[in-house]
């Protein structure tokens, strides 16, 4: 009995112990008073339900040699680049060569950006083949967009690519 006792005296005190320690250390917090928000959607001007991006993706696909390639881009819209992926070949009867592709990018009318993007080896070794291949992700932002072929090294002989751009439209602000 006097074990009983012990154990029922140890619990209230536990018991005690917590609410004093409750009671000490909590304190009123009072929530800051908001406006309410409301939000207003017409038929005109919908809450969005997917991605923008997704709604305005375009894709170009240009052959590209030494020369210059616009990129259409519609009025009143900007083009903004997602991933770029380029292949082709490149060689010269003289030495080593090292091409190049050129993003020339303009934004309202300005002054043009260059992006240059070199071309490495294929992973897969052609034997007599030369070939080169580029693909990685790239944010560039256009309203007006050339593509053109450059080089570091002696003249190329040959000079090829496929030039693959993935993007979206935005309105220009």
């Amino acid at each position: 009995m006097k074990r009983f006792g012990r154990i029922s005296i140890l619990t209230l005190g536990i018991v005690g112990l917590s609410l004093i320690l409750g009671i000490a250390t909590s304190h009123r917090v009072r929530a800051a008073v908001s406006a309410l928000v409301t939000v207003s959607n017409t038929a005109a001007n919908p809450v969005p339900v997917q991605g923008v991006d997704a709604k305005n993706a375009v894709q170009y696909d240009l052959a590209l040699g030494y020369g210059s390639q616009p990129v259409p881009i519609p009025s009143g819209q900007r083009l903004v680049v997602d991933f770029v992926t380029i292949n082709g070949v490149a060689q010269s009867l003289s030495g080593p060569i090292q091409p190049s592709i050129i993003f020339q990018s303009s934004l309202n009318g300005g002054s043009p950006t260059n992006f240059y993007l070199e071309p490495g080896p294929s992973p897969v070794n052609i034997p007599g083949e030369n070939q080169l291949y580029l693909a990685q992700p790239l944010k560039v932002y256009a309203d007006s967009l050339y593509v053109s072929g450059g080089f570091a090294g002696f003249d190329p002989s040959t000079f090829i690519f496929n030039v693959a751009i993935s993007g979206h439209l935005v309105p220009i602000p």
